[in-house]
């Protein structure tokens, strides 16, 4: 059970920081940005062509990583400008299905490119690691942990205390009065969206090692439970969002533990999806998030 936690927490960090990266979209758009995890998919396609030294480049690491996330933050930033801000007075359900079609168009390009099968890309740093709970927890997963904190924490600081970033929430909560007061809304959703695909890009990077092997689609499985975990945070709460994935990473790794073995077909969907039904039920407006008065 000891490993069933701490490898939920590791994991839930990883759903954090996807499920703040749909958070910011929605709050910025008031969409679902069904593309985002995969960009970070492409990304690690990207660090693997840098990084390997049979198939690619044969670089270090961190420079590998570096140029998944600057590719992952174009990619969003050019969907942004070429898209989302042509499609400001559509529909918001267009806009959904518009993030659709960029998740089939990365999946093709990457299967056309890159081939479907499986690859691996090593951690930044190996090692057995530190003994918790009588399993060895790896490097790896205690830098996505701090990493997920860390940014976690930044963000939300950033946000309440910038006057960027308080400019962002106004934006989210009144969009013609924030424009009325001159906060730049074009800028706020380029920096929502440009965001989010560098958390997808982060999460990746980080996940992987852990997964073990990566392969055209894999961040979009993902992407399910780190939208469970922003429902659970109310879809409007950085720090919600990010409780959220806590939640759903240790929820998904204690019931795969309890039943490993078990002929139950997809235990830990279905534990997700009473979990997300009975916060819906109790507290609609999510864990962290404040009622309206």
């Amino acid at each position: 059970m000891g490993q069933a936690l701490i490898s939920g927490v590791v994991v839930g960090g990883i759903y954090g920081l996807l499920a703040v990266g749909i958070v910011l979209v929605y709050k910025g758009a008031r969409i679902i940005n069904f593309a985002q995890a995969e960009i970070g998919t492409l990304c690690l396609f990207v660090a693997y062509f840098v990084i390997d030294e049979r198939d690619g480049l044969g670089l270090p690491w961190a420079l590998g990583a570096l140029a998944a996330v600057i590719v992952g933050a174009l990619i969003s930033l050019a969907f942004e400008r070429i898209v989302v801000r042509r499609m400001f007075g559509a529909d918001r359900l267009s806009v959904a299905v518009a993030t659709i079609g960029l998740l089939l168009l990365l999946v093709a390009f990457q299967i056309k490119f890159f081939g479907s099968g499986p690859r691996f890309l090593a951690g930044p740093i190996t090692g057995l690691g530190p003994k918790i709970f009588g399993i060895f927890v790896s490097p790896t997963q205690i830098l996505a942990l701090a990493c997920a904190l860390v940014i976690g924490v930044g963000l939300t600081a950033f946000l309440q205390r910038t006057d960027f970033g308080l400019g962002v929430l106004a934006a989210a909560e009144d969009p013609n009065a924030a424009r009325l007061v001159g906060v730049p809304l074009a800028r706020v959703s380029a920096f929502s969206w440009t965001v989010a695909g560098l958390l997808s890009v982060i999460a990746a990077l980080l996940v992987e090692p852990t997964l073990g092997i990566f392969f055209p689609g894999v961040m979009t499985l993902l992407f399910v439970p780190a939208l469970a975990a922003a429902l659970i945070g109310g879809l409007t709460s950085i720090a919600g969002a990010f409780v959220g994935g806590l939640v759903i990473g240790v929820v998904d790794q204690v019931v795969s533990y309890i039943f490993l073995g078990s002929a139950i077909p997809a235990t830990q969907i279905i534990a997700i999806f009473i979990l997300i039904m009975v916060v819906l039920l109790v507290r609609p407006q999510g864990l962290l998030t404040r009622t309206a008065a």
